[in-house]
């Protein structure tokens, strides 16, 4: 199944021309967890591009039958194990809209997408050339297309829930701990959910996770960084914070030619 072009924002009927004659015909817009991706503007991204979706779970909720239903046997098995409602119906609206972006992106049916994982938990995209990947805290999703060889998201809620300060000696490189040091109290928290967001989003992209040491892996946003010697099959890649919203701080990883960072905001996050 094609997924429906977007109806242009005009609407109306537009005038076609096939064989010298003309004809009315109407685009059909797209409706359900597909209409609301193609509200925000969501779109396949460009060769430098990557794009990025951020909602909050509860406020797809009207959704969830149509969710349920596009999701495979594994994830549906995956869903099951949640023991709270409230966490099985964000994973369950998070992979049914990853589906439907991606299939958007590879023009596809969402329950056709060769959305797989590696031991690891690396999504992969088999027999394309995209990359994608997910993140969600608490009721936040976070997801991202991309047409480079790999790309990582995170997305955190703020103010955190977890004491990031005292954790600083595990995640953070002696560098990292000066220059935060040099920070006041209001700006270090956030400074340090940023960093945190970007190493998180940076270690997806290099396929590696909390398999290495995040105290050993720096995240500047200023360059590049080169992939950990036990993912060295990688390329290099910025990690960067995106555009926050008031109750969320996000950032991606992805190879330097990805220079565009598309955001869409099925609505605007808390």
């Amino acid at each position: 199944m094609t997924p429906a072009p977007c109806r242009s924002r005009h609407g109306g009927e537009e005038t076609l021309r096939h064989s010298g004659k003309r004809a009315l015909a109407a685009m059909a817009a797209p409706t359900g967890i597909a209409g609301v991706l193609c509200n925000a503007g969501f779109e396949a991204p460009r060769a430098d591009q990557a794009s990025v979706l951020v909602f909050e779970a509860r406020t797809m909720t009207a959704h969830m039958a149509e969710a349920t239903h596009l999701l495979d046997r594994r994830e549906l098995t995956r869903a099951a194990r949640f023991r709270f409602r409230r966490d099985r119906d964000t994973y369950t609206l998070a992979h049914a809209a990853w589906r439907v972006a991606l299939g958007r992106c590879l023009d596809i049916d969402p329950r056709e997408v060769p959305l797989a994982t590696t031991a690891d938990g690396q999504p992969r995209l088999a027999g394309t050339a995209l990359s994608t990947s997910l993140s969600h805290s608490g009721d936040l999703v976070a997801l991202t297309v991309c047409p480079a060889a790999t790309v990582g998201v995170d997305i955190e809620q703020w103010p955190p829930r977890i004491d990031l300060e005292a954790l600083m000696p595990m995640f953070c490189t002696r560098e990292e701990c000066a220059e935060l040091a040099r920070l006041d109290a209001a700006r270090k928290a956030r400074a340090l959910l940023e960093l945190w967001t970007r190493k998180e989003a940076l270690l997806k992209a290099f396929g590696v996770g909390l398999l290495t040491d995040p105290a050993t892996v720096p995240a500047p946003s200023t360059h590049p960084l080169m992939p950990p010697a036990s993912a060295l099959h990688y390329p290099p890649c910025h990690t960067r914070n995106l555009r926050s919203g008031e109750h969320w701080i996000a950032a991606l990883a992805a190879p330097s030619a990805v220079c565009d960072i598309r955001l869409h905001l099925l609505s605007q996050p808390r």
